[in-house]
Protein backbone atom coordinates (compact mmCIF):
# COMPACT_ATOMS: atom_id res chain seq x y z
CA UNK A 1 0.00 0.00 0.00
CA UNK A 2 2.44 2.47 1.04
CA UNK A 3 5.08 1.62 -2.09
CA UNK A 4 1.88 2.27 -4.57
CA UNK A 5 1.09 6.18 -2.36
CA UNK A 6 4.72 6.58 -3.24
CA UNK A 7 4.33 5.66 -7.40
CA UNK A 8 1.04 7.92 -7.56
CA UNK A 9 3.29 10.90 -5.78
CA UNK A 10 6.47 10.04 -7.94
CA UNK A 11 3.68 10.00 -11.34
CA UNK A 12 2.35 13.28 -10.08
CA UNK A 13 5.40 14.84 -9.58
CA UNK A 14 6.63 13.98 -12.79
CA UNK A 15 3.14 15.20 -14.71
CA UNK A 16 3.05 18.62 -12.51
CA UNK A 17 7.37 19.08 -13.97
CA UNK A 18 6.37 18.40 -17.45
CA UNK A 19 3.71 21.07 -17.04
CA UNK A 20 6.17 23.60 -16.04
CA UNK A 21 8.65 23.00 -18.74
CA UNK A 22 5.71 23.47 -20.87
CA UNK A 23 4.51 26.22 -19.83
CA UNK A 24 7.98 27.90 -19.70
CA UNK A 25 8.67 26.80 -23.30
CA UNK A 26 5.72 28.50 -24.23
CA UNK A 27 6.42 31.64 -22.75
CA UNK A 28 10.47 31.79 -23.83
CA UNK A 29 9.15 31.07 -27.48
CA UNK A 30 6.17 33.72 -27.25
CA UNK A 31 8.39 36.10 -25.38
CA UNK A 32 10.86 36.14 -28.10
CA UNK A 33 13.88 35.27 -25.48
CA UNK A 34 12.28 37.54 -23.24
CA UNK A 35 11.09 36.91 -20.09
CA UNK A 36 8.00 38.83 -18.54
CA UNK A 37 7.30 39.31 -14.69
CA UNK A 38 3.48 40.25 -15.26
CA UNK A 39 3.29 41.87 -11.93
CA UNK A 40 5.06 44.75 -12.92
CA UNK A 41 5.67 43.99 -16.64
CA UNK A 42 9.48 44.54 -15.82
CA UNK A 43 11.42 42.83 -18.62
CA UNK A 44 14.47 40.80 -18.29
CA UNK A 45 16.71 40.30 -21.66
CA UNK A 46 20.16 38.07 -20.48
CA UNK A 47 19.96 36.86 -24.33
CA UNK A 48 20.11 40.50 -25.98
CA UNK A 49 23.45 41.43 -27.04
CA UNK A 50 24.37 45.10 -26.73
CA UNK A 51 24.54 45.89 -30.42
CA UNK A 52 25.27 48.81 -32.49
CA UNK A 53 22.94 50.87 -33.66
CA UNK A 54 23.04 50.51 -37.53
CA UNK A 55 21.23 53.40 -39.55
CA UNK A 56 19.62 50.90 -42.22
CA UNK A 57 16.43 52.50 -43.55
CA UNK A 58 13.12 50.25 -43.51
CA UNK A 59 10.97 49.82 -45.91
CA UNK A 60 8.10 51.76 -47.02
CA UNK A 61 5.74 49.59 -46.03
CA UNK A 62 6.76 48.64 -42.44
CA UNK A 63 4.96 50.34 -39.58
CA UNK A 64 6.91 51.87 -37.09
CA UNK A 65 6.17 51.11 -33.58
CA UNK A 66 7.86 53.29 -30.35
CA UNK A 67 7.82 51.96 -27.18
CA UNK A 68 7.45 54.89 -24.64
CA UNK A 69 9.85 53.14 -21.82
CA UNK A 70 9.62 55.85 -19.38
CA UNK A 71 6.36 56.87 -17.33
CA UNK A 72 5.01 60.46 -16.72
CA UNK A 73 6.34 61.00 -13.15
CA UNK A 74 5.05 57.45 -11.72
CA UNK A 75 2.13 57.05 -14.00
CA UNK A 76 1.89 55.32 -17.53
CA UNK A 77 2.31 57.80 -20.24
CA UNK A 78 -1.09 57.45 -21.62
CA UNK A 79 -1.54 60.81 -23.29
CA UNK A 80 1.47 59.27 -25.92
CA UNK A 81 -0.12 56.72 -27.45
CA UNK A 82 -2.01 56.74 -30.74
CA UNK A 83 -2.09 55.38 -34.29
CA UNK A 84 -1.86 57.49 -37.86
CA UNK A 85 -2.27 55.59 -40.64
CA UNK A 86 -0.16 55.96 -43.86
CA UNK A 87 -0.88 58.96 -45.48
CA UNK A 88 0.08 63.06 -46.88
CA UNK A 89 -3.01 64.12 -44.91
CA UNK A 90 -2.83 66.09 -41.97
CA UNK A 91 -3.69 63.66 -39.66
CA UNK A 92 -1.83 61.17 -41.02
CA UNK A 93 2.16 60.15 -41.55
CA UNK A 94 4.04 59.38 -44.74
CA UNK A 95 5.01 56.34 -42.83
CA UNK A 96 2.53 54.30 -40.68
CA UNK A 97 3.12 55.10 -36.99
CA UNK A 98 1.96 53.70 -33.76
CA UNK A 99 3.12 54.49 -29.88
CA UNK A 100 2.57 52.24 -27.55
CA UNK A 101 3.15 51.97 -23.79
CA UNK A 102 2.88 48.45 -23.80
CA UNK A 103 6.05 46.74 -23.15
CA UNK A 104 4.26 43.35 -23.68
CA UNK A 105 4.94 44.69 -27.91
CA UNK A 106 8.65 45.05 -26.95
CA UNK A 107 9.73 42.87 -29.96
CA UNK A 108 7.35 44.83 -32.33
CA UNK A 109 8.88 48.29 -31.37
CA UNK A 110 11.41 49.89 -33.52
CA UNK A 111 12.78 52.46 -31.10
CA UNK A 112 12.14 52.99 -27.56
CA UNK A 113 10.96 57.22 -26.21
CA UNK A 114 12.66 58.21 -22.65
CA UNK A 115 11.23 61.07 -21.08
CA UNK A 116 13.75 63.54 -19.36
CA UNK A 117 11.66 64.22 -16.27
CA UNK A 118 11.57 60.05 -15.94
CA UNK A 119 15.06 59.08 -17.04
CA UNK A 120 15.07 56.12 -15.46
CA UNK A 121 15.34 52.63 -16.04
CA UNK A 122 16.47 52.64 -19.18
CA UNK A 123 15.55 50.12 -21.71
CA UNK A 124 16.79 46.56 -21.63
CA UNK A 125 18.59 46.74 -25.50
CA UNK A 126 20.42 48.88 -28.04
CA UNK A 127 19.31 47.21 -30.98
CA UNK A 128 17.12 49.73 -31.92
CA UNK A 129 17.20 53.46 -31.53
CA UNK A 130 16.66 55.52 -28.48
CA UNK A 131 14.75 58.82 -28.65
CA UNK A 132 15.15 61.36 -25.95
CA UNK A 133 12.01 63.48 -25.47
CA UNK A 134 12.17 66.84 -22.87
CA UNK A 135 10.31 70.22 -22.94
CA UNK A 136 12.51 71.42 -19.51
CA UNK A 137 15.72 72.89 -19.35
CA UNK A 138 19.24 71.17 -18.27
CA UNK A 139 19.33 73.23 -14.81
CA UNK A 140 15.82 71.43 -13.97
CA UNK A 141 17.03 68.18 -15.85
CA UNK A 142 20.20 67.49 -14.88
CA UNK A 143 20.61 64.26 -17.07
CA UNK A 144 20.76 66.54 -20.13
CA UNK A 145 24.29 67.63 -18.73
CA UNK A 146 25.36 64.13 -18.15
CA UNK A 147 27.80 63.36 -21.15
CA UNK A 148 27.95 59.25 -20.21
CA UNK A 149 23.73 59.94 -19.92
CA UNK A 150 23.30 61.48 -23.53
CA UNK A 151 25.76 59.34 -25.16
CA UNK A 152 23.07 56.17 -25.18
CA UNK A 153 20.74 58.26 -27.43
CA UNK A 154 19.97 58.34 -31.34
CA UNK A 155 17.41 61.16 -31.26
CA UNK A 156 16.43 64.23 -29.47
CA UNK A 157 12.44 65.85 -29.84
CA UNK A 158 13.37 69.18 -27.70
CA UNK A 159 12.06 72.69 -27.38
CA UNK A 160 15.28 73.34 -28.83
CA UNK A 161 15.29 74.42 -31.91
CA UNK A 162 18.60 73.02 -33.26
CA UNK A 163 17.61 69.30 -31.81
CA UNK A 164 16.22 66.50 -34.49
CA UNK A 165 12.69 66.90 -33.59
CA UNK A 166 12.01 70.70 -32.58
CA UNK A 167 9.17 70.67 -29.91
CA UNK A 168 8.77 73.76 -27.99
CA UNK A 169 6.07 75.15 -25.20
CA UNK A 170 5.38 78.52 -27.72
CA UNK A 171 2.55 78.63 -29.90
CA UNK A 172 2.00 80.78 -32.60
CA UNK A 173 1.08 84.29 -31.47
CA UNK A 174 -2.71 85.23 -32.69
CA UNK A 175 -3.25 88.69 -34.46
CA UNK A 176 -6.15 89.53 -32.32
CA UNK A 177 -6.33 93.17 -31.48
CA UNK A 178 -5.45 94.44 -28.46
CA UNK A 179 -7.58 96.65 -25.78
CA UNK A 180 -6.28 100.79 -27.67
CA UNK A 181 -3.42 102.06 -25.46
CA UNK A 182 -5.77 104.83 -23.70
CA UNK A 183 -8.13 101.86 -22.68
CA UNK A 184 -5.64 99.86 -20.77
CA UNK A 185 -6.15 100.19 -17.06
CA UNK A 186 -2.97 98.90 -16.25
CA UNK A 187 0.83 99.08 -16.29
CA UNK A 188 3.17 95.92 -15.12
CA UNK A 189 2.01 92.88 -14.13
CA UNK A 190 4.12 89.89 -13.11
CA UNK A 191 2.60 86.41 -12.02
CA UNK A 192 5.16 83.90 -11.24
CA UNK A 193 5.33 81.63 -8.65
CA UNK A 194 8.57 79.57 -9.57
CA UNK A 195 10.97 81.97 -7.28
CA UNK A 196 14.31 81.06 -9.45
CA UNK A 197 16.88 83.45 -7.35
CA UNK A 198 18.41 85.96 -9.75
CA UNK A 199 14.76 86.69 -11.56
CA UNK A 200 12.87 87.19 -8.28
CA UNK A 201 15.95 89.62 -7.23
CA UNK A 202 15.46 91.47 -10.37
CA UNK A 203 12.01 91.30 -9.87
CA UNK A 204 12.42 93.43 -6.32
CA UNK A 205 15.20 95.57 -7.73
CA UNK A 206 12.93 96.95 -10.61
CA UNK A 207 9.65 97.48 -7.97
CA UNK A 208 11.84 99.89 -6.48
CA UNK A 209 12.11 102.39 -9.51
CA UNK A 210 8.60 101.45 -11.34
CA UNK A 211 5.23 99.58 -9.79
CA UNK A 212 4.37 96.37 -10.70
CA UNK A 213 1.45 94.44 -9.45
CA UNK A 214 2.95 90.98 -8.87
CA UNK A 215 -0.35 88.29 -8.98
CA UNK A 216 2.24 84.91 -8.50
CA UNK A 217 3.86 83.60 -5.39
CA UNK A 218 7.05 85.59 -6.07
CA UNK A 219 7.19 88.79 -4.42
CA UNK A 220 3.33 88.92 -4.21
CA UNK A 221 1.44 92.05 -3.75
CA UNK A 222 -1.86 91.48 -5.80
CA UNK A 223 -4.65 89.20 -5.50
CA UNK A 224 -6.93 88.22 -8.29
CA UNK A 225 -5.52 85.47 -9.80
CA UNK A 226 -5.68 81.52 -9.34
CA UNK A 227 -2.65 79.68 -8.06
CA UNK A 228 -0.54 78.11 -11.27
CA UNK A 229 -2.10 74.59 -12.04
CA UNK A 230 -5.60 75.27 -10.19
CA UNK A 231 -8.02 75.47 -12.82
CA UNK A 232 -8.09 77.35 -15.98
CA UNK A 233 -4.95 79.54 -14.95
CA UNK A 234 -2.95 80.20 -17.89
CA UNK A 235 -6.70 81.26 -19.76
CA UNK A 236 -7.26 83.56 -16.49
CA UNK A 237 -3.90 85.06 -16.51
CA UNK A 238 -4.35 85.63 -20.31
CA UNK A 239 -7.10 87.57 -19.73
CA UNK A 240 -5.67 89.76 -17.33
CA UNK A 241 -2.88 90.26 -19.40
CA UNK A 242 -4.89 92.03 -22.20
CA UNK A 243 -5.46 94.80 -19.33
CA UNK A 244 -2.11 95.58 -18.87
CA UNK A 245 0.42 97.21 -20.97
CA UNK A 246 3.36 95.52 -20.34
CA UNK A 247 3.59 91.66 -18.56
CA UNK A 248 7.23 90.62 -16.62
CA UNK A 249 8.16 87.42 -18.96
CA UNK A 250 11.16 86.19 -16.98
CA UNK A 251 11.89 82.18 -17.87
CA UNK A 252 13.13 80.70 -14.93
CA UNK A 253 16.38 79.83 -17.18
CA UNK A 254 18.78 81.55 -19.67
CA UNK A 255 20.58 78.34 -21.39
CA UNK A 256 19.96 78.13 -25.16
CA UNK A 257 17.08 78.26 -26.94
CA UNK A 258 14.53 77.87 -23.83
CA UNK A 259 11.30 80.05 -24.35
CA UNK A 260 8.14 78.72 -22.82
CA UNK A 261 3.85 79.83 -23.23
CA UNK A 262 4.51 82.42 -21.00
CA UNK A 263 5.87 84.26 -23.91
CA UNK A 264 2.61 82.92 -25.88
CA UNK A 265 0.15 83.80 -23.68
CA UNK A 266 1.75 87.87 -23.60
CA UNK A 267 1.80 88.16 -27.30
CA UNK A 268 -1.83 86.82 -27.55
CA UNK A 269 -3.20 89.27 -25.04
CA UNK A 270 -0.90 91.94 -26.83
CA UNK A 271 0.55 93.43 -23.71
CA UNK A 272 4.27 94.18 -24.41
CA UNK A 273 6.61 91.18 -22.82
CA UNK A 274 9.45 92.19 -20.64
CA UNK A 275 11.46 89.14 -21.16
CA UNK A 276 14.72 87.60 -19.55
CA UNK A 277 15.30 85.03 -21.50
CA UNK A 278 18.27 83.07 -23.66
CA UNK A 279 20.29 85.43 -26.43
CA UNK A 280 18.79 83.09 -29.00
CA UNK A 281 14.88 84.58 -28.03
CA UNK A 282 14.93 86.62 -31.73
CA UNK A 283 14.89 83.28 -33.04
CA UNK A 284 11.37 82.79 -31.58
CA UNK A 285 10.75 86.17 -33.04
CA UNK A 286 10.26 85.74 -36.60
CA UNK A 287 9.23 88.32 -39.23
CA UNK A 288 7.20 91.41 -38.10
CA UNK A 289 7.90 89.56 -34.25
CA UNK A 290 10.87 90.96 -34.31
CA UNK A 291 10.08 94.31 -32.91
CA UNK A 292 7.23 92.93 -30.17
CA UNK A 293 9.18 92.88 -26.43
CA UNK A 294 11.45 94.65 -24.54
CA UNK A 295 14.78 92.92 -23.96
CA UNK A 296 16.15 92.99 -20.73
CA UNK A 297 19.17 92.33 -22.22
CA UNK A 298 19.44 95.78 -23.78
CA UNK A 299 19.73 97.27 -20.14
CA UNK A 300 22.86 97.50 -18.02
CA UNK A 301 20.75 97.44 -14.69
CA UNK A 302 17.15 97.34 -13.60
CA UNK A 303 16.56 101.18 -12.97
CA UNK A 304 17.85 101.42 -17.16
CA UNK A 305 14.89 99.13 -17.80
CA UNK A 306 12.96 101.16 -15.53
CA UNK A 307 13.34 104.19 -16.96
CA UNK A 308 12.75 103.18 -20.63
CA UNK A 309 9.16 101.25 -19.18
CA UNK A 310 8.01 104.89 -17.52
CA UNK A 311 8.68 106.78 -20.67
CA UNK A 312 6.62 104.12 -22.71
CA UNK A 313 3.76 103.78 -20.11
CA UNK A 314 3.43 108.03 -21.37
CA UNK A 315 3.97 107.78 -25.33
CA UNK A 316 1.38 105.84 -27.02
CA UNK A 317 3.34 106.21 -30.47
CA UNK A 318 6.25 104.80 -29.10
CA UNK A 319 4.83 102.01 -27.16
CA UNK A 320 2.40 101.07 -29.97
CA UNK A 321 5.25 100.32 -32.31
CA UNK A 322 5.77 96.97 -30.13
CA UNK A 323 2.30 95.98 -31.12
CA UNK A 324 2.36 96.95 -34.83
CA UNK A 325 2.87 92.71 -35.60
CA UNK A 326 -0.80 92.94 -34.74
CA UNK A 327 -2.10 94.94 -38.26
CA UNK A 328 0.57 93.57 -40.17
CA UNK A 329 1.11 90.27 -39.47
CA UNK A 330 3.54 88.09 -38.97
CA UNK A 331 5.56 88.42 -42.07
CA UNK A 332 7.34 86.05 -43.90
CA UNK A 333 8.53 83.01 -41.59
CA UNK A 334 7.98 79.97 -43.85
CA UNK A 335 12.10 79.62 -43.83
CA UNK A 336 12.54 80.24 -40.22
CA UNK A 337 12.94 77.08 -37.93
CA UNK A 338 9.65 78.18 -35.54
CA UNK A 339 7.95 79.09 -38.43
CA UNK A 340 7.91 75.47 -39.48
CA UNK A 341 7.55 74.44 -36.57
CA UNK A 342 4.21 76.74 -35.85
CA UNK A 343 2.46 75.13 -39.75
CA UNK A 344 3.87 71.42 -39.70
CA UNK A 345 2.05 69.42 -41.52
CA UNK A 346 2.86 65.99 -39.12
CA UNK A 347 2.83 65.97 -35.49
CA UNK A 348 5.49 64.84 -33.15
CA UNK A 349 5.33 61.61 -32.93
CA UNK A 350 4.88 61.28 -37.27
CA UNK A 351 8.33 63.10 -37.09
CA UNK A 352 10.34 60.48 -34.81
CA UNK A 353 8.13 58.03 -36.63
CA UNK A 354 9.83 59.01 -40.06
CA UNK A 355 13.56 59.96 -38.19
CA UNK A 356 13.62 56.41 -37.55
CA UNK A 357 12.26 54.71 -40.91
CA UNK A 358 14.58 56.45 -42.75
CA UNK A 359 17.37 55.71 -40.45
CA UNK A 360 18.18 59.57 -39.41
CA UNK A 361 19.57 59.04 -36.05
CA UNK A 362 23.57 59.78 -34.67
CA UNK A 363 24.94 56.26 -33.93
CA UNK A 364 27.60 58.12 -31.83
CA UNK A 365 24.92 59.02 -29.27
CA UNK A 366 23.91 62.81 -27.98
CA UNK A 367 26.00 65.05 -26.82
CA UNK A 368 25.43 67.18 -23.19
CA UNK A 369 23.37 69.83 -23.18
CA UNK A 370 25.64 72.07 -20.70
CA UNK A 371 24.13 75.05 -19.48
CA UNK A 372 24.85 76.83 -16.21
CA UNK A 373 22.24 78.32 -13.71
CA UNK A 374 21.65 82.32 -14.38
CA UNK A 375 24.06 84.22 -12.35
CA UNK A 376 23.41 87.80 -10.43
CA UNK A 377 25.99 89.08 -12.33
CA UNK A 378 24.91 88.35 -15.92
CA UNK A 379 22.16 90.64 -15.23
CA UNK A 380 23.52 93.76 -13.47
CA UNK A 381 22.12 92.92 -9.93
CA UNK A 382 24.31 93.21 -6.58
CA UNK A 383 22.69 91.52 -4.05
CA UNK A 384 23.97 91.47 0.11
Amino acid sequence: MAVSQHKRRFFFFCILVALVVLCGTIVYIKGGNFFYNVNDLKIYSPAMPNTTVVSDSYKQDVKIVLLVWSKLWGQPATSFEGVWKKGNERGQCPVACEVTIDRFRINEAKGFIIHASDPKPLPPSKHIPWILFTQENPVFTGVLNSAEYMSQFHLLASYRLDSDIPVPVYYKPKLDPPIAFENKTGGIMAAFSKCERVRTAYLKELMKYIKVDSYGGCVHNKNGLAKPYRGDFKKAKENLERSYKFVIVFFNQDCDYFVDDQLTHALHAGAVPIVMSTDKVYEFLPGNLKNAIVNVRDFKSPKDLADRLNFLMGNKTEYNKYLEWKTKGLGNIKNTIIGQYWDKKFCLWCQMCESVAQGRWHKEGLKPDNCKARDYKDWGIRVG
